[in-house]
C-alpha cells in the first residue's frame, strides 16, 4: 500500500492552522482596538482644539476686533500642527485659509455641542483612514453668529503606527508557527508516533511467524492502553495458533493412522480378490493333476486334461501379471499417437472377436485432431478392456446392440487452487485435452456398482468371466500419462466410458 501523509504531519499541521487562526483572529482584534484607541484620542485632541479657539472668541471684546480673533485662530492651528483649515465669517465667506482643505467625510464619529467630527475615509475592519474633518463654530454653543472654523488633522501617523503593529504581528506569527512545529514534531515524536512505529514493527514481526514478539511501549496514556491491548490480543493470537497446530497434529496422526487403516484394507481386499481369483484354476490343476495321480485314463484324455492345466495355469498366471501391473507403476514411454489411429487398429485386432458377432459399430471420429503422448501398446490396452466390457454388457440382452465410438477435443480450465498454493502466481493456463468416448445401447450401470467400478477386483460379470483388474490397469494407465477416465452410469440406457489425454507432441 502507498503510505500517505503521516499522523506527525497531519497532527502538527493542524495544530499550526488553529494557532494562526488563533493568532490572526486575536491580533485583528487587537488592531482595531488599537486603532480605535488612536483615533479617539485624536478627535479628543481635535475637539479640545476647537473648543479653545471657539473659547477664545467667545471672550469680551473679540467680536470687536475679527481681524484680531481670526489671527488668534490661524497661529493655534499652525501651533498645533494643522495645515488644512478655513476660518469663515458669519456669511460663510472665508477670512483665511491655509493649505487645501478637503471636503468633509461621511462617518460622523463625534458630534457634541455643535463640534462634529468626520472620518474621511477608512472604515471598520479598514484602514484608519486618510484624516479627520472638524467643523465648529465661533460662537457660544448654540448661538452662531461670530463665523465658523474648519480643519482637518492627518491620521497618516497612526496608520503607519498600525502597519508596524501588522508587522509585529506576522513575524509573532511566523515564530511562534516554528516554535509549534519544533516542540510538536518533537513531543509527538516521542509520545505518539514512535510507539506506534514500535507497535506496527511489533505486528509485522507476529505476522512473520514470532508469535512470542511483544510491544514495549512505556506511556501512562492511551497509546500505552492500546499496546496493553495489543499484546493481549497478540497472546491469545499465539495461544489460539499452537492450539491449532496442535490439533492440526492431532489430525494429521489421525489422518496417517485412517490411511494406514486404509491401505492395509486394500491390501487385505486385493489379497483375497487374488486368494479368490487363483483359488478356482488352482483348484481345477489340483483335481486334474489328482486324475492322472490316480491314472487309469487313456493317453487321449491325459493330453485334454494336460491341456486343460495347461489353460488353468495361464490364467492364473494373467491373473499374477495384472496385480504386478497394479503394483508396479508402468513405465511412462511415450510417443505422439494419433488415437483415430489407434481406436481403427483396436477395432480391426477386436473385428474377429466372438463377443463382437451381430453389434453395430458406429463412429463419430474428428479429423485432424492434435496428438497425444502415450505409449501406443497401452492405449490399445485401455481400449480393448472398454470395449469388450461394452460387448459383454450388450451380449446378455435383446433388440439394439450399438457401440458409438467418438473423438474429438476440448478445453479444460485448471484445477481450482489449493489454499497451499501461493495467491501471488498465476493460475495454470487452460489446456486441450483430446477424449475418445466409447457408449453403448446396454442396460448401463447401477450407481452403487458406478462407485465401485474402478476399484480392483470388482466386477459386474460371472464367475470366471472377469477378474476386475481391468478398468482399475486401464485408470492406473490413463493417470500415468496425465488423463483420466470418466464414466456417465446412465442406468437403464447404457453406460458411457470417456478416455480423455492431454493433447501435445512433445513432453
Amino acid at each position: 500500500m502507498k503510505p500517505g501523509i503521516g499522523i506527525r504531519f497531519q497532527l502538527t499541521a493542524g495544530i499550526v492552522l488553529t494557532t494562526l487562526a488563533g493568532i490572526g483572529l486575536i491580533g485583528l482584534l487587537s488592531i482595531s482596538i488599537v486603532e480605535r484607541s488612536a483615533v479617539n484620542w485624536k478627535v479628543s485632541e481635535s475637539v479640545s482644539i476647537a473648543r479653545i479657539i471657539r473659547a477664545a472668541a467667545g471672550m469680551p471684546g473679540a467680536s470687536a476686533d475679527p481681524l484680531a480673533l481670526v489671527k488668534y485662530a490661524s497661529a493655534a492651528l499652525k501651533e498645533s500642527g494643522i495645515s488644512d483649515y478655513t476660518v469663515t465669517d458669519p456669511a460663510g465667506e472665508a477670512l483665511v485659509s491655509g493649505g487645501r482643505l478637503v471636503d468633509e467625510g461621511s462617518d460622523v464619529i463625534y458630534f457634541e455641542g455643535d463640534i462634529k467630527v468626520t472620518r474621511i475615509g477608512g472604515g471598520w475592519l479598514l484602514d484608519p483612514g486618510k484624516a479627520l474633518y472638524i467643523s465648529a463654530p465661533l460662537g457660544a454653543p448654540g448661538r452662531g453668529g461670530a463665523g465658523a472654523i474648519r480643519f482637518t488633522v492627518s491620521l497618516a501617523g497612526i496608520n503607519q503606527d498600525i502597519a508596524g503593529i501588522r508587522k509585529f504581528l506576522l513575524l509573532y506569527a511566523l515564530l511562534d508557527s516554528l516554535v509549534i512545529i519544533g516542540f510538536g514534531i518533537y513531543f509527538l515524536s516521542k509520545s505518539i508516533v514512535n510507539p506506534i512505529r514500535k507497535l506496527e514493527q511489533t505486528a509485522t514481526r507476529i505476522a512473520s511467524g514470532g508469535l512470542s514478539e511483544r510491544a514495549v511501549i512505556q506511556a501512562d496514556n492511551e497509546v500505552g492502553s492500546l499496546a496493553s491491548s495489543f499484546n493481549t490480543m497478540a497472546e491469545r493470537l499465539e495461544s489460539e495458533i499452537m492450539s491449532l497446530e496442535r490439533v492440526n497434529k492431532e489430525l494429521t496422526t489421525a489422518q496417517e493412522q485412517v490411511l494406514r487403516s486404509s491401505t492395509l484394507a486394500v491390501v487385505g481386499r486385493l489379497a483375497a480378490g487374488i486368494a479368490h481369483e487363483v483359488g478356482n484354476p488352482l483348484g481345477a490343476v489340483h483335481g486334474y493333476l489328482d486324475i492322472l495321480f490316480r491314472g487309469g485314463s487313456d493317453k487321449d484324455e491325459e493330453k485334454e486334461i494336460l491341456e486343460r492345466t495347461v489353460k488353468e495355469v495361464e490364467r492364473i498366471d494373467f491373473i499374477i501379471r495384472e496385480f504386478l501391473e497394479i503394483s508396479r507403476p508402468p513405465k511412462a514411454s511415450a510417443e505422439p499417437v494419433d488415437i483415430n489411429v489407434i481406436i481403427e487398429e483396436t477395432l480391426s485386432t477386436l473385428g474377429a472377436h466372438k463377443d463382437f458377432n451381430g453389434i453395430e459399430k458406429r463412429f463419430m471420429l474428428k479429423e485432424e485432431l492434435p496428438k497425444v503422448l502415450i505409449d501406443g501398446r497401452k492405449l490399445r490396452q485401455v481400449l480393448m478392456n472398454i470395449l469388450l466390457n461394452a460387448a459383454h454388457a450388450l451380449s446378455a440382452q435383446d433388440g439394439d446392440k450399438t457401440i458409438t465410438i467418438e473423438s474429438g477435443f476440448e478445453v479444460k480450465a485448471p484445477a481450482r487452487r489449493r489454499r497451499r498454493d501461493d495467491p501471488q502466481l498465476s493460475p495454470p493456463p487452460d489446456r486441450t485435452y483430446v477424449f475418445i468416448r466409447i457408449s453403448d445401447t446396454g442396460s448401463g450401470i447401477s450407481e452403487d456398482d458406478a462407485k465401485k467400478i474402478f476399484e480392483p477386483f470388482f466386477t459386474t460379470k460371472d464367475v470366471g468371466k472377469g477378474t476386475g483388474l481391468g478398468l482399475f490397469v486401464s485408470q492406473s494407465i490413463i493417470k500415468t500419462y496425465g488423463g483420466e477416465i470418466t464414466l456417465d452410469p446412465r442406468p437403464g440406457a447404457g453406460a458411457c466410458f470417456t478416455v480423455s489425454l492431454p493433447a501435445g507432441e512433445t513432453e
